[in-house]
């Protein structure tokens, strides 16, 4: 039964208060599907699946079509293809790899500025910067992290569309009466110039590249996950134009990692399956309510709960001491965000001098 059958019980209360009940409901319940199935079933790279799910809920976007999820898999599944052919034909060329590794990142991040859906941009990322590095230990690896990088697409929008069945939008109410959305609304920047996007673009793509060029130089593959991370923090270049942004971004991590370490302890007190999925409900619950708060501070919340399940994800799945794991992929993370913070500001300070001696010449 739906949630839309229920509403005459008032139990979600009514108007603003029903609808951001219920994207609450959905961006709790939906995260804690998304965990249950990434880390039942356990495929390369499954810890991923919940927090690039999660992007999703976060929003007020409707539930995507038949059409539009379908194509969305294609086209992971062609960047994978993509990049386990650049992976074993090009990785041992480094001068022919990376310039053509830069272009295809500057093209992803053109793309994304121009209004390309973030989540595909970001499901493209992985796929064209994680398979090649791979194929360098071992091509048959490569291969299956390809299959588990469109494995996991498939579940994001299964998912996606699972937890909008469970809890649809109501058709009377619309998006825009929510206080959040009409602050999104009110900051809703300006459609960027074609020299806008450009500019930003490179920007994202000379914070990612020399990263890419040290793991590829390296084979830091034990450590593949501050690529990935940089990466996906790098699609938001106003941390450049902005000491604010940038400081909200660590904050959030912060909290996020304390989080999770409260959220590890109690898993080790309780080592049960079952046990996870209620304390990824609960926190999906706690940091829902108030990423739909509509305060300045709600994305602040967003970041947190992402790297809550990034964190329990890939620290509870597959072998190892999951305790030491916790510390090492919280210190992965917050040196990928303060890495981020600090490149977009160096490359931003250096591009506005040399505006001024071009300017003052």
């Amino acid at each position: 039964m739906s949630v839309r059958n229920l509403a005459s019980e008032s139990w979600l209360g009514s108007g603003e208060a029903y609808l951001r009940n219920l994207r609450i409901l959905r961006y709790a319940v939906g995260s804690t599907i998304a965990m249950a199935i990434a880390l039942g079933i356990g495929w390369q790279l499954s810890f991923l699946t919940p927090v690039l799910a999660l992007s999703f809920f976060a929003t007020p976007a409707p539930r995507p079509t038949l059409k539009a999820g379908a194509t969305f898999v294609a086209v992971i599944a062609i960047a994978c293809l993509a990049g386990t052919l650049l992976g074993r034909y090009l990785i041992s060329y480094p001068f022919v790899f990376i310039p053509l590794a830069g272009l295809l990142l500057l093209r992803l991040f053109y793309a994304k500025s121009g209004g390309a859906p973030p989540l595909l941009v970001i499901w493209l990322l992985i796929a064209l910067l994680v398979i090649p590095l791979v194929t360098m230990q071992s091509p048959a690896l490569a291969e299956l992290v390809a299959a588990g990088i469109v494995f996991g697409a498939a579940v994001t929008v299964l998912t996606v569309w699972l937890a909008y069945g469970i809890f649809p939008d109501p058709v009377d109410i619309p998006a825009s009466t929510t206080p959040a959305a009409a602050t999104n609304a009110a900051k809703a920047p300006a459609i960027p110039t074609k020299d806008e996007r450009l500019r930003d673009s490179l920007l994202s793509t000379l914070v990612v590249l020399p990263v890419l060029v040290l793991f590829y130089s390296l084979e830091l593959l034990s450590s593949l996950l501050i690529l990935i991370f940089i990466a996906l923090l790098s699609m938001q270049p106003a941390f450049a134009k902005n000491f604010k942004a940038g400081f909200a971004l660590i904050i959030g991590n912060v909290i996020g990692g304390i989080a999770a370490i409260v959220f590890y302890n109690l898993l080790v007190v309780v080592p049960q399956f079952y046990f996870l999925i209620v304390l990824t409900l609960l926190a999906g619950l706690v940091f829902g309510t108030r990423v739909f708060s509509g305060k300045p501070t709600a994305p602040l919340y967003g970041m947190a709960f992402s790297t809550v399940l990034l964190v329990i994800g890939s620290t509870t799945s597959g072998e190892g001491e999951a305790g030491a794991k916790v510390y090492t992929r919280i210190i992965q993370i917050m040196a990928a965000v303060a890495y981020v913070v600090i490149a977009f500001g160096l490359i931003e300070r250096i591009g506005r001098r040399r505006e001024r001696a071009t300017s003052n010449a």
